[in-house]
């Protein structure tokens, strides 16, 4: 059930309207490619477990990759719920992607770990 409702949460913040505003953070930059996450997504399931929308922004290719993603701060793990690919200017949506991935270990210096440590201390 708790699977079930996770997954209905990331179609329904999917498939809302991308022109929604927005209060992206900054986390890291490398090159031409930004990391941020939407702070006014982020939602607590328990005290370790997170739902938040990322994004990743590649500048030199003009797109926004948009992830929801469910992060597990106590175990460092983190699932993709689904993707969607923008293009970064005009936020039209160019792809969409709602096939949850395995769940993945992050370590505490990268950018998932950053963001988990920026939610974590903005509660």
């Amino acid at each position: 059930m708790k699977k079930f409702l996770l997954l209905l949460a990331a179609t329904i913040f999917l498939s809302g309207s991308t022109c929604a505003a927005e209060d992206l953070r900054f986390i890291d930059a490398a090159q031409d490619t930004g990391y941020y996450y939407d702070a006014d997504s982020v939602k607590f399931h328990t005290e370790s477990e997170i739902l938040v929308r990322m994004a990743i922004i590649k500048a030199n290719l003009n797109r926004m990759y948009a992830y929801e993603v469910v992060i597990n701060h106590a175990e460092q793990t983190y699932r993709i719920l689904g993707t969607q690919i923008l293009s970064y200017d005009t936020r039209a949506v160019l792809e969409i992607d709602n096939s949850p991935r395995p769940t993945r270990k992050y370590a505490p210096y990268s950018e998932m770990g950053q963001m988990v440590q920026m939610i974590l201390y903005s509660r």
